[in-house]
């Protein structure tokens, strides 16, 4: 099968912080080349792959300087080099918007991945977009929100496990580790590890505006870089450790949250996870044995005091069976010859 992938431009793939998209991407490409697909992936220069690479720019442009005409440049250009192309079998858009705009144009099927919340139904663009192209869910939660969307199903997000080391011995610390927004909880976080007089760890990327009023007002004062400290995005390699050292990872959000790969992560590090009733969370943790998913504030609490309960061997265990790289690409694979049985 001749693939084409196609991701923004702010991040390299994979990425080497902050990334999840890119991380998906990546685990993606390389699983479908090593099964013996053509796949091109059209990503920055500084991409590393085993996928042929066509890029617009050199190197990813970062969240501070990329605008909406570089997205639209480097889209363009690559449904532009497909269309020259002619053999593409089918087109995997994981650069949202951009992609599902032109979509409509491309006489090669075009299936889009809903990494973020790119509609609300209602709006113009839901009832104008439903049945341009193909979508793909990224979790059950997302796809009953989006009913009316042409669906090709529903893929969970997934990670390379051999790269997680499951720890069994934890550091006495709770970590939070996502973009900073109220919408994430980091306020929540902190004042869980107050209330419980624990060590937090905090990683997290704050873009300006509306998120860096929120952390300076509401996570700032509390941050002494002794019971609560804050990292900027670190590296794959320091992320881990953080994942794997943990006593529990908190996820207090207040969204209808599409996946969380950071749930994933920490469990695959053997490490529970606490977290609100919210988007996909009831499909990712499994209540009781892998971390607790809870409605209140005070079962949050109460959760946190009996992480230990939870085997790291659970974990573990639970993401390799339902979150591997074989299994998501095995279920891609399986959409897209969904989408290209009934391609005309």
């Amino acid at each position: 099968m001749k693939i084409a992938q196609i991701t923004q431009v702010c991040v390299p793939v994979p990425p080497k912080e902050y990334g999840g998209t890119e991380l998906v991407v990546s685990l993606l490409t390389e699983e479908l080349v090593r099964r013996g697909h053509d796949v091109t992936l059209f990503a920055t220069g500084d991409a590393v792959t085993k996928a042929k690479l066509h890029s617009t720019y050199k190197e990813a442009v970062g969240f501070e300087r990329d605008t909406p005409i570089m997205h639209l440049a480097s889209v363009s250009e690559a449904f532009k080099y497909i269309s020259e192309d002619g053999g593409f079998d089918i087109i995997h858009n994981h650069a949202g918007h951009w992609g599902i705009t032109l979509s409509q144009f491309s006489e090669t099927p075009v299936v889009t991945t809903l990494h973020n919340d790119y509609f609300t139904p209602g709006d113009p663009a839901f009832e104008y977009f439903r049945d341009i192209g193909y979508y793909v869910a990224i979790s059950r939660n997302q796809m009953k929100m989006l009913a009316g969307l042409n669906f090709a199903g529903m893929v969970y997000n997934a990670i390379d496990t051999t790269s997680y080391t499951l720890t069994r011995e934890k550091e006495d610390y709770l970590l939070f580790f996502g973009n900073m927004s109220r919408l994430k909880g980091a306020d929540i976080a902190v004042k869980t590890a107050l209330d419980l007089r624990k060590k937090l760890i905090i990683c997290s990327k704050i873009d300006s505006g509306a998120n860096q009023d929120f952390f300076d007002a509401e996570v700032k004062p509390y941050v002494d870089n002794r019971r609560i400290i804050f990292h900027p995005p670190v590296g794959q390699k320091t992320k881990h450790d953080m994942f794997s050292k943990a006593r529990c990872f908190l996820f207090p959000i207040d969204w209808e949250e599409p996946f969380g790969l950071v749930m994933i992560e920490a469990m695959a590090c053997g490490t529970p996870v606490v977290a609100y009733k919210r988007g996909s969370v009831p499909e990712v943790i499994m209540d009781g044995q892998t971390g607790f998913v809870v409605e209140t504030y005070e079962e949050f609490l109460a959760a946190v005091k009996k992480v230990d309960q939870i085997s790291p061997e659970a974990c573990r265990q639970h993401v390799e069976e339902n979150f591997s790289v074989q299994r998501m690409t095995a279920s891609y694979l399986e959409a897209y010859r969904t989408i290209i049985e009934k391609r005309p």
